[in-house]
């Protein structure tokens, strides 16, 4: 089990405050960072108005710990196909907080702090494989798992889910092996000591096999 601080970006996410709940009770020693207020009572929480223009302020925080985990829950979506189509603006959004953000701030906190132990990033399945139903924010994710391992990073982990029960999807159908928040935070705690790509369950994982597999006419007809 991870013994080292750790440090969590978009902890006003839904699974970020789960996570920061149970690592709250395990008493670990951890430290949030979000654009919005937290809703719960966190202590050690960093308020920026945008992570990039503001890394003058993370890095006077990462200046101060010593090994350290990260994890970046940041995340947008904004299309539901054909109930909800991205604006220009939101699609530009999608790329910025999906991608850019986690992407520019590993390399930089990765050049400028060697005793980060770990990044941590939360994926999607959509990453695999995106398709028209979210087209927008699967190649967002797809960039970024892509991205990172062209970074210099000591060590790296990317958690792939399916649906998750927040905000975020609230209008997406259930998809197999649907997870809620407290779920999806459980598993990247006890996950957090593995490396490269790791899978909700197991379910997901067939899943991603299949996925990988099936002829581009069936897969354009899947609609969950």
């Amino acid at each position: 089990m991870v013994k080292e601080s750790i440090v969590i970006f978009g902890s006003s996410s839904e699974v970020a405050v789960e996570l920061q709940k149970i690592l709250k009770e395990k008493h670990f020693d951890f430290y949030s960072l979000s654009r919005s207020e937290v809703e719960k009572n966190f202590s050690n929480h960093t308020q920026v108005n945008d992570y990039l223009e503001d890394y003058e302020k993370i890095y006077t925080l990462f200046d101060q710990l010593g090994p350290t985990y990260v994890i970046f829950f940041n995340g947008f979506l904004a299309e539901n196909r054909d109930q909800q189509i991205p604006s220009l603006s939101e699609i530009k959004k999608t790329d910025y907080i999906n991608f850019l953000v986690p992407y520019e701030l590993s390399n930089k906190l990765g050049s400028d702090f060697l005793n980060i132990k770990k990044f941590i990033y939360i994926s999607s399945m959509s990453a695999i494989r995106p398709r028209y139903k979210n087209y927008v924010y699967g190649l967002s994710k797809r960039k970024l798992e892509e991205g990172i391992r062209y970074l210099s990073l000591q060590s790296y982990l990317i958690f792939r889910f399916g649906k998750i029960k927040t905000k975020m999807s609230k209008n997406h159908k259930d998809a197999p092996f649907t997870m809620s928040a407290e779920q999806s935070a459980r598993v990247i705690l006890d996950k957090l000591d593995k490396t490269g790509i790791v899978y909700g369950n197991a379910g997901l994982y067939v899943i991603s096999m299949i996925i990988k597999i099936l002829p581009n006419f069936v897969f354009k007809k899947i609609k969950l």
